[in-house]
């Protein structure tokens, strides 16, 4: 199976969006998708971190649609990851993986593209699955300084006395940010 690099940068950047669409979607369950549009209008669009990545990652677009599920990982690639991390390597990632995230971010695109109501389960399966591999792959790429930094994401309908990092922040860091 094919391994792809990607910049360390990017990887907290996209740990950061994936937990901000992870907690805007459970906050959206209580209210309607109409509101996240509205907060997703000022943020990142989720296609534009999906061209991001096809060009960081270089991806074909059109084989998108044939990838529906990872394996989270087991014990052993979470310690290799922790020591490729330690000796300085760019994060790997399979092209399985990065197909699979692109997937899912296209899916949300298109959630907030919709003109009619959105199913909560539908919200909440899509919430599941970025959480999925944010958590369960991702983190296990970045620093714990980074990680707990990008915990404290802006996010839809969050807590007015919260301390938020607004995405911005993340974006400063990528190597091409016009992109985005």
């Amino acid at each position: 199976m094919k391994k792809i690099k990607l910049e360390y940068n990017l990887c907290v950047f996209l740990f950061a969006y994936l937990n901000q669409a992870d907690l805007s979607l459970h906050r959206a369950g209580w209210t309607s998708i109409k509101e996240l549009k509205n907060f997703y209008l000022n943020q990142v669009n989720p296609k534009d971190v999906v061209n991001f990545l096809i060009l960081n990652a270089d991806i074909d677009i059109n084989n998108l649609e044939y990838f529906y599920g990872i394996k989270e990982y087991g014990f052993r690639k979470i310690i290799l990851s922790r020591i490729y991390f330690l000796l300085g390597f760019s994060p790997v990632f399979l092209k399985d993986e990065i197909y699979y995230i692109c997937k899912k971010l296209v899916n949300f695109a298109e959630m907030l593209e919709k003109d009619t109501e959105v199913h909560p389960l539908e919200m909440e399966k899509l919430r599941l699955e970025l959480s999925k591999f944010s958590l369960g792959i991702l983190r296990y790429k970045i620093s714990y300084k980074d990680y707990s930094k990008a915990l404290k994401i802006e996010h839809y309908m969050q807590h007015d006395g919260l301390k938020d990092i607004k995405i911005k922040e993340f974006i400063k860091k990528l190597p091409d940010p016009s992109g985005l």
